[in-house]
């Protein structure tokens, strides 16, 4: 017999009903989204690419209170590339101009730009297993 539409590998070995993942969508990422994917039975994902590890161990506590579902958490390796060491105000809006209309459109907050802080690639990684 046949299996169901949404009983696949990944599905299994992630614990979840459907093979739907969320985007991560780094900068974008609310913990309620990420719990509601997971709670309809998705994988949800938060984009934590800029956080330090004590706001990550935050992001996944209030994820916790929000679903007892699998979930996970995108960092981004390449946080010490040399292009984000001389990005500025400038650019970031540049990169962003095509998304504000839609944000915008949504009622949503338009994202700020920070300067460059180097964090620590196995910092995060380390906060994130809890």
């Amino acid at each position: 017999m046949a299996r169901a539409w949404n009983q696949t590998r990944v599905s299994e070995v992630l614990g979840i009903e459907y093979p739907i993942i969320q985007g991560p969508l780094g900068g974008l990422s609310s913990q309620r989204l990420t719990a509601a994917v997971s709670n309809f039975g998705g994988l949800g994902i938060f984009g934590a690419h800029g956080l330090e590890p004590n706001a990550i161990e935050e992001v996944i506590a209030e994820i916790r209170s929000l679903t007892a579902k699998p979930f996970a958490m995108n960092l981004w390796v390449s946080m010490e590339d040399g292009g984000a060491r001389t990005s500025d105000a400038a650019a970031f809006r540049r990169a962003l101009s095509h998304l504000s209309p839609h944000i915008e459109a949504l009622g949503g907050t338009q994202p700020a730009f920070a300067p460059y802080k180097p964090i620590r690639f196995e910092d995060q990684a380390r906060a994130s297993r809890y």
